[in-house]
């Protein structure tokens, strides 16, 4: 109908088979499955979205890492293998900025400065070399804020850093100290110039990417505080959506809401606009569901 819409994709494991890959349908607000990928690595791969489709790299086949790329056409739902990246990686930190995936991490010990990251243009589809400094212990969490073309992220030890791809700037940021991080912090995500991610018991956070002082959400308490959430992402709307597990006897749910957001006198605010079951299996215990990952795509005509 030569039409644009903004989907919710999401990709899960369960019960430790294959990744199955999901929209979720915003009327019925149902995961509906979509073709999966057979050759996809079962675990430690890197995710990247972009407008049609995602980038699925690298990770985990029979213990031995990968560096094949996958790409999820979420308009036609096949999957093409692109180039694959220079260095198989597992775990690595993978952000798309300005038409380019740039990929840090996730190699052996032997990689150096002239390997341990690499970027791929999306427009020539190649993959070319980007100079930086290695970092000794794995990249925790990374995440873009689009306004500023910067990745803000941090190390499994807790130290923050800037990247600037367009200078080819890495830079460490001494002046935050480790209080304000914790590996219980997950799921970081941006929303404007502000940073989101969960935190264990219901709990969602925000903060100020200069300054890592780490808040929580007002208002969600009713609806958060008996959950567990299991993944947080964002969508077009510029909302929260989350996912969690319900279980009874024999029967598993997972569970969603999506969440507005709006700044009150120097807090972030919260209200549920939808909260409902998204998906249903029999006998299967709640250890056996593993949301991998979730984002929202802009999908139009070719």
């Amino acid at each position: 109908m030569g039409c644009i819409e903004t989907c919710l994709y999401v990709c899960m494991r369960i019960s430790g088979g294959n990744p199955r890959w999901f929209v979720l349908n915003p009327q019925h607000r149902r995961l509906n499955p979509i073709p999966s990928n057979p050759n996809q690595a079962p675990e430690s791969s890197s995710f990247v979205a972009v407008d049609g489709g995602i980038y699925v790299l690298g990770g985990l086949i029979n213990c031995r890492l990968s560096s094949d790329v996958w790409f999820l056409d979420c308009f036609s739902h096949t999957w093409n293998r692109v180039p694959s990246m220079r260095r198989p990686r597992v775990y690595a930190s993978a952000n798309l900025v300005d038409g380019k995936i740039y990929v840090c991490g996730g190699c052996r010990e032997e990689a150096d400065s002239t390997n341990w990251a690499e970027v791929f243009d999306l427009k020539t589809q190649t993959w070319g070399t980007w100079f930086l400094p290695k970092i000794k212990s794995r990249i925790w969490h990374s995440v873009v804020i689009e306004e500023e073309k910067k990745v803000y992220g941090v190390d499994v030890e807790g130290d923050s850093f800037h990247l600037l791809p367009s200078k080819r700037m890495f830079l460490w940021r001494p002046d935050l100290r480790r209080d304000f991080f914790s590996r219980n912090k997950d799921d970081w995500c941006a929303i404007g110039k502000l940073l989101f991610c969960r935190a264990p018991f219901g709990t969602i956070l925000w903060c100020d990417p200069n300054e890592l002082r780490w808040k929580q959400v007002k208002g969600l308490e009713e609806h958060c505080d008996n959950i567990d959430i299991c993944r947080l992402c964002t969508n077009s709307a510029g909302n929260i959506v989350i996912f969690w597990i319900s279980s009874l006897v024999r029967q598993t749910w997972l569970c969603s809401a999506e969440i507005s957001l709006r700044r009150k006198g120097g807090e972030i605010w919260g209200k549920v606009e939808w909260s409902d079951t998204v998906f249903k299996l029999d006998d299967i215990l709640s250890s056996g569901f593993k949301v991998l990952y979730s984002a929202s795509v802009l999908v139009s005509p070719k």
